[in-house]
């Protein structure tokens, strides 16, 4: 019946078996046992992934506790000596990395994470223990609860409750942009004030890496990262082709390259300093990506309600309406000054008018298949409801997929149904059924206007 036992955990003479550091008994005990993996049927093997998956976040959960405590001991320690006086955590890290064979810097953010989720989190600890919630999940609630300055116990344990249902519901990826949005929600201070601080740390940082390579990092505003990453996303995806042997990730380097540099790898012209000669000579400066911003109509009057740019979450008031009114490369979406919905209007035929491809396309923000993170603007827009069986082009019958699962869809793996506008159940082959909701557009914070 079980294939395998794993005793948790039994040393005996085997000198394979590495030496135990106390002569105590062991503090983690127990046996677990799987079946024989060749007799289970698909809907066993979800399950048992599951379960696993589950025995792991209990794990992990264990794991930060005693790391914690190796911390509260090496802090006791330290109370003895002035001389170790704020290496606790160091020496801590220090001690984890030689036993793990980790990492020091690996073993420090553990340490940090650790004493974070045992110490201010404790229901995340608690939903991590119960599995619910997978280490990376735990750690990126963490990391988001802890975001915020706790003036009010109240909201801060609200927002961390917030947290963990959505983290428990989709991806690391998806759940940042979601906390991104509700810790905007519940700040205290408004984003312009946040924004005029931050964007005093801007910079440009190089990091030598292995085999004569670097990473080049830029910290600036979100609506200037944007524009540069799309436009040179976009001028990338133009030089695909059958003849083209460079992945997307390799053009995008070498389109910055080229941008930024007299000869870049893909042996371009020098860039010229008249304007008109770059938009004739450099093939890059001619491209103009486009990039949602989400404005509601009272903002876009002076309301100081944040607007949103399309895959990075909520902007400050001012920089919304910038971009709304004055950015080309931005393509400006209005909300309903009270009830936040999206302005567009749907369609009855079969080809996808401009206005209602750029409403799925913002609510729907990436593709809508479950844990895929690609952006929607990159996104096929596919009819629910095949046109051929009478599914219309409608704002409720349309979903961004990308083409990987565009074509999973089109040859009948996965299915996928649209109860109510965006609302989107996903149907695997093995049976399994997934919901996801859009994300709600940004509302308004002030009252609704007299009308």
């Amino acid at each position: 019946m079980f294939s395998e036992a794993w005793d948790l955990f039994h040393f005996g003479d085997d000198p394979d078996v590495r030496v135990r550091s106390s002569s105590e008994p062991p503090a983690l005990t127990g046996q677990l046992q799987m079946a024989a993996v060749g007799g289970l049927d698909a809907a066993q093997v979800l399950d048992t992934l599951k379960d696993i998956d589950e025995a792991r976040s209990w794990l992990d959960a264990q794991e930060a506790k005693v790391v914690t405590r190796a911390l509260d001991l090496q802090t006791e320690h330290t109370r003895h000596d002035p001389r170790d006086w704020g290496y606790e955590k160091t020496v801590t890290a220090s001690e984890i990395s030689a036993a793990l064979h980790i990492p020091e810097r690996t073993a420090g953010f553990l340490v940090e994470h650790s004493t974070l989720l045992t110490r201010y989190c404790p229901a995340t600890l608690e939903a991590l223990e119960a599995g619910k919630l997978s280490k990376r999940h735990a750690w990126a609630v963490v990391e988001e609860a802890t975001s915020i300055p706790d003036t009010d116990p109240a909201v801060t344990a609200d927002f961390e409750a917030r947290l963990i249902g959505m983290a428990s519901l989709t991806t690391v990826a998806k759940f940042r942009q979601q906390a991104n949005r509700l810790r905007e929600e519940l700040h205290p201070e408004t984003i312009t004030v946040r924004r005029k601080r931050a964007v005093k740390e801007r910079g440009v940082f190089l990091t030598p890496s292995y085999d004569g390579m670097a990473w080049l990092e830029a910290y600036l505003p979100v609506d200037q990262a944007a524009g540069i990453f799309h436009r040179v996303d976009t001028a990338a995806r133009a030089l695909q082709g059958h003849d083209e042997p460079r992945t997307l990730t390799q053009l995008r380097a070498d389109v910055l390259i080229d941008v930024l540099t007299s000869a870049g790898a893909t042996g371009h012209v020098q860039e010229p300093s008249d304007e008109d000669q770059r938009q004739e000579h450099h093939p890059y400066w001619g491209v103009q990506a486009r990039v949602f911003v989400t404005v509601p109509v009272m903002t876009l009057l002076g309301g100081d309600a944040p607007g949103e740019l399309e895959g990075y979450g909520p902007i400050d008031p001012d920089t919304a309406r910038r971009l709304a009114g004055h950015a080309p490369s931005f393509t400006r979406i209005l909300t309903h000054p009270f009830t936040g919905a999206r302005l567009g209007a749907d369609a009855t035929t079969y080809r996808v008018p401009k206005d209602l491809q750029d409403a799925v396309r913002v609510r729907d923000r990436t593709c809508r298949h479950p844990g895929c993170n690609r952006l929607a603007v990159f996104c096929e827009l596919d009819h629910t409801t095949p046109w051929s069986h009478g599914g219309k082009t409608s704002y409720g019958n349309l979903a961004a997929l990308c083409k990987r699962h565009h074509k999973l869809k089109s040859e009948g793996y996965w299915r996928y149904q649209q109860p109510e506008p965006g609302m989107i159940i996903a149907i695997s082959p093995a049976g399994e059924t997934y919901l996801t909701r859009p994300d709600p557009p940004p509302t308004p914070k002030e009252d609704p206007p007299p009308f």
